[in-house]
């Protein structure tokens, strides 16, 4: 018999082993490219917004650089009064890149409390931050407050706080907040203190309603000043606490003639006076519905007094609807090209806004479901019904509970209703077939670009979250329609946010039972096709 050469014989196995690959594979490893959303360039024609090519729906794509957006302005619907430059010095230290600006923009958020009228009330969470991650977030438990002080401080209370700070000349007002935060520089504080002072048109406000409280104080024993809707300064007199608006100098630049003037639960209250005695300890809720919630508290980002969400805002429509509060707040957290982007500078700050005004408009939410539970026929989710039907229970002894539905997002029945139908798809359709977890990159060329100077991702929460939204449907859609896996059956998928606090999408993919996958380190089997690395048996 004759030998097969050993070259041969190694020849030949080789040749069988690469018959073993499916024909069909071809690797396009070399035609791999990197996912880019473009420039942050696209003007939008409602509100000069700028924004990414992808986030114009499917029938109104950009005609050349411009297109019509729904997120920013509602299609021109929402017209709102732009955010007007920043004094000096105050420009200069927002936007200077000198270790002067350098120095006031890591300790912004106590730079912006020393000249608050207002204070904040929250219960912070530090455990991000003592975990060491990249972004030091501004992570709150609970709900949060505005709060307003007494005009007239009580006996012993010491310095000046908050807006009385404004009630004395320039000179000595930069003086309490100087003693109050004396690792801040004294000379940087007296030239915002006076910048304020020319700039701010509530600082008038509050000496004007100083004034009249201290005519009518003198006069009465029982008397109210506040601040309602209107921005009109009115006293209540006596004990029955009759109402009378007070004029003011600049009335016409401050009046909102579309508000509520009637008394209610938003009023500001200023200063108190009961059976002869000031209340000067009192902390009042400012309610974040009024016009002044924002500029109040937040001095450093509107020190010309821009007007925040009210009731009174409306869309520009022919039904001429209410303008919802989250509309108000997109339209804010999108950067123009004919608007001042001050918010942005802002930093540690922006993260704060960014949480506050989140945490109104769920506020805003749950109150509406707590005052509306006949609407939602809340006593059929409780049993309420069925305990009296069956005449076991005293209706005293029932109590009354508010319900959260589940179309309230993170409430308890939500979370059942999106486990049921999580659990439903994995009954129908089998096991997940694999585990993906797709997390936000702060190097994103997206990111990086529309950074502004001076600025690392972790400045800009709003730029990571809406380039990880608009990156998120382009994955999905790979996995469901190009079925890059294979055919698509369902899927299980939730956005969290990790422990550097950027957020991450978890997805849980199914193939049905037919298409089973399994990775291995050897030679692909002759009844397996590969792609992308996967085997599909």
């Amino acid at each position: 018999m004759e030998q097969v050469p050993l070259a041969l014989q190694v020849g030949n196995r080789r040749q069988q082993a690469q018959s073993r690959v499916p024909l069909s594979f071809i690797s396009q490893r070399a035609r791999w490219t990197g996912h880019d959303l473009g420039r942050l360039d696209i003007r939008c024609t409602g509100c000069n917004a700028l924004h990414w090519t992808v986030e114009a729906s499917a029938s109104r794509k950009p005609r050349g650089r411009e297109a019509s957006f729904e997120s920013c302005c509602k299609q021109g619907k929402v017209q709102i009064e732009l955010m007007r430059p920043l004094p000096e010095p105050l420009n200069a230290l927002m936007r200077g890149g000198d270790t002067q600006a350098r120095a006031f923009w890591e300790r912004l958020r106590r730079w912006n409390s020393i000249f608050a009228f207002t204070s904040i009330k929250f219960n912070m969470d530090n455990r991000m931050s003592e975990l060491g991650g990249i972004f030091q977030l501004f992570q709150i438990h609970g709900a949060l407050y505005h709060r307003q002080g007494p005009l007239v401080p009580a006996v012993g209370m010491g310095d000046a706080l908050y807006s009385q700070v404004y009630l004395y000349d320039p000179a000595d007002a930069a003086r309490a907040p100087a003693a109050r935060a004396p690792e801040l520089d004294a000379n940087l504080i007296r030239s915002l203190t006076l910048m304020l002072q020319e700039s701010n048109p509530l600082i008038q406000l509050y000496l004007t309603a100083q004034e009249r409280f201290a005519e009518i104080r003198a006069a009465e024993d029982n008397c109210r000043m506040i601040l309602n809707p209107q921005l009109r300064l009115v006293v209540e007199r006596g004990a029955d606490l009759r109402r009378e608006n007070l004029p003011t100098a600049d009335e016409g630049s401050m009046i909102l003639p579309e508000e509520y003037g009637s008394g209610g639960f938003r009023d500001i209250v200023l200063a108190r006076r009961v059976d002869g005695e000031d209340l000067g300890r009192d902390l009042t809720l400012i309610n974040p519905n009024h016009a002044l919630y924002l500029p109040l508290h937040y001095v450093l980002l509107f020190p010309c007094g821009e007007h925040g969400w009210h009731w009174g805002r409306t869309l520009q429509d022919p039904q001429n609807k209410k303008l919802a509060q989250r509309a108000f707040y997109r339209f804010r957290l999108h950067a123009r090209v004919d608007e001042p982007t001050t918010v942005f500078h802002a930093q540690k700050l922006f993260h704060q806004f960014v949480v506050d005004a989140w945490a109104v408009c769920d506020q805003n939410k749950l109150s509406w479901i707590r005052t509306h539970q006949a609407n939602i026929r809340a006593e059929l989710y409780n049993g309420l019904a069925d305990v009296l039907g069956a005449g076991d229970a005293d209706p005293e002894q029932v109590g009354k509970r508010v319900v959260l539905p589940s179309g309230y997002v993170g409430g308890d029945r939500f979370m059942q209703k999106v486990y049921q139908d999580s659990i439903a798809i994995v009954r129908y359709y089998g096991k997940p077939a694999l585990f993906i977890t797709f997390t936000a990159n702060p190097k994103w060329d997206e990111i990086v670009r529309e950074l502004l100077p001076y600025q690392t991702a972790a400045h800009r929460p709003d730029l990571v979250a809406r380039v990880f939204n608009l990156k998120v449907p382009d994955l999905l859609d790979q996995i469901r329609h190009k079925e890059v896996f294979g055919p698509w059956l369902g899927w299980v998928w939730t956005i969290e946010y990790q422990k550097r606090g950027l957020p991450h999408l978890r997805s849980l993919p199914s193939w049905g039972r037919k298409y089973t996958l399994t990775v291995t380190l050897g030679t692909p089997r002759s009844n397996c096709q590969l792609i992308n690395g996967i085997y599909y048996i």
